[in-house]
C-alpha cells in the first residue's frame, strides 16, 4: 500500500507521540510505501529519506510550547511539496483530531476520495486553567468534530478515550489499537551493566534512583513529584530543558530517545503522575525495562496494563506514599520488576500493532470499493 501519515510533531521534537509515530511508520515501511508529513523543529525542515520512508517537515511556528502545549502552526515552505507527495496514497492516517496537519489530511481524504484513519491520543484533557479548556472546546467544535466525522475509522489506545469518543460520536467506527514496545531494547540490566550506565550518565552510584520522564506541561504534575521528600532516594528528571537544581536531584534535560533504554536500565524505579494521557510510551518502556513503576492510575489504562505490573495510585498523595514505600523496600521492588517484565514480554509487540493498522487500512480501502 501507499500510506500517507500526518503528525503534528515528529522526532527530533521530544515526546511520546513522536516516538510512537516513528515506531509505527518504521514498521509499516518494511512492506509499504510511506510518506510522513509533519512540522519542522529547531531548524530541521525540508524533505528527507529516513528509515526507508519519506519525511516532509513543513516550516511551523511553535509559540504554544512555552505554555506546555505543543500545537505547531504550519507557516513556511514545504506545504506544496507535501501536498503533492500525498496525492498518490491509498490511505491517509492522521494523529490527533485537533491539529492543522489532521485538518489537512481530512481535506485531502475528501478531495482524493481516499480512506481516512484518525488516531485520537488523549480526547479532551481537563486543565486547571479555564482559558485552556475553553480553547480546547473551540478547537473540538471547529476542527476536531469535522476530522472525526470525516474518518472511516478512529483508533485509540485508552479505553477512557474510547468511551468518550463513542459518546460524542455515536456513529463513528472506533477501534482500540494498543501500542507496542521494543522489548529487546527496553530490558532489565545486570548490576555490572547498571553501574556502567550510571557512570556514563553521571548519576550517583549507590543511591536508589527514581526516574521522572516527561515534557513541560501542567498535566504531567512534576511539581507534585518534586515535593516528595528525597531523603531515601535520588530523583532523576528528564524530558525537557528545565535546568532544575536541588539536593538529591539530577536534571538530565532532553535525552535522545536512543539513550532512553540506557536510562531505564540505570535507575531503580520510576514515577509517572500525569493526568489526561492516552497511555504514555515512557510508561510502557519503563515496564518493559522491568522498572517498578508508581503510576497515577487512569481507568483507561486497564485495557493495556495489568494491575499487577505497576503500583496503582488513585491520588497524588498516594503517589507520594508509594514512592517512599518502594524506595525503602528492595523486596517489593523486585516483585514488581518481575511482574512488569513478564507482562511486557507476553503482551506488547510493535509487529502486532503494525499488523492491526494494516488490517484497518485494507478494510477501509475495501469498504470504499478499492483494491490493495
Amino acid at each position: 500500500m501507499r500510506i500517507g501519515m500526518l503528525s503534528s510533531n515528529y522526532v527530533p521534537h521530544p515526546g511520546g507521540l513522536e516516538v510512537m509515530v516513528q515506531n509505527l511508520v518504521r514498521g509499516l515501511a518494511r512492506r509499504h510505501e510511506v510518506v510522513l508529513v509533519t512540522s519542522g523543529w529547531n531548524g530541521t525542515q525540508g524533505t528527507s529519506i529516513e528509515d526507508g520512508f519519506t519525511v516532509h517537515r513543513i516550516g511551523a511556528v511553535h509559540f504554544t510550547e512555552e505554555f506546555g502545549i505543543p500545537y505547531p502552526v504550519p507557516f513556511g515552505p514545504g506545504v506544496k511539496s507535501a501536498w503533492n507527495a500525498l496525492q498518490a496514497v491509498d490511505v491517509i492516517h492522521v494523529h490527533g483530531s485537533l491539529y492543522a496537519q489532521s485538518a489537512l489530511g481530512a481535506l485531502l481524504s475528501r478531495w482524493l476520495k481516499k480512506p481516512l484513519i484518525v488516531t485520537e491520543h488523549v480526547g479532551f484533557v481537563e486543565y486547571r486553567r479555564r482559558i485552556v479548556n475553553g480553547i480546547q472546546r473551540i478547537a473540538w467544535s471547529s476542527i476536531g468534530n469535522r476530522v472525526v466525522r470525516a474518518a472511516d475509522v478512529v483508533t485509540t489506545y485508552n479505553t477512557r478515550v474510547q468511551g468518550w469518543l463513542a459518546s460524542r460520536f455515536p456513529d463513528a467506527r472506533i477501534r482500540y489499537v494498543g501500542n507496542g514496545v521494543d522489548v529487546g531494547s527496553f530490558r532489565p540490566r545486570m548490576p555490572e551493566a547498571r553501574r556502567a550506565l550510571r557512570r556514563d550518565l553521571g548519576l550517583p552510584a549507590e543511591r536508589i534512583l527514581v526516574l521522572y520522564a516527561g515534557r513541560a506541561t501542567e498535566k504531567k504534575n512534576l511539581e507534585a513529584v518534586l515535593a516528595i521528600p528525597r531523603e531515601h532516594f535520588h530523583l532523576v528528571v528528564c524530558g525537557w530543558k528545565r535546568d532544575l537544581r536541588a539536593p538529591n536531584l539530577t536534571d538530565l534535560g532532553v535525552l535522545p530517545h536512543s539513550r532512553m533504554s540506557d536510562l531505564f536500565g540505570a535507575v531503580d524505579m520510576m514515577v509517572h503522575a500525569s493526568v489526561g494521557e492516552g497511555l504514555p510510551l515512557a510508561v510502557q518502556e519503563g515496564i518493559s525495562s522491568g522498572l517498578p513503576l508508581v503510576l497515577l492510575w487512569d481507568d483507561g489504562y486497564s485495557g493495556w496494563i495489568s494491575p499487577g505490573a505497576v503500583e496503582q495510585c488513585a491520588t497524588l498523595d498516594d503517589v507520594s506514599k508509594a514512592v517512599l514505600e518502594l524506595a525503602t523496600s528492595a523486596e517489593r521492588r523486585a516483585a514488581l520488576s518481575t511482574n512488569a517484565r513478564a507482562w511486557a514480554e507476553s503482551h506488547w509487540s510493535w509487529d502486532a500493532t503494525v499488523q492491526a493498522y494494516e488490517c484497518l487500512y485494507r478494510e477501509s480501502v475495501q469498504r470504499r470499493g478499492g483494491d490493495v
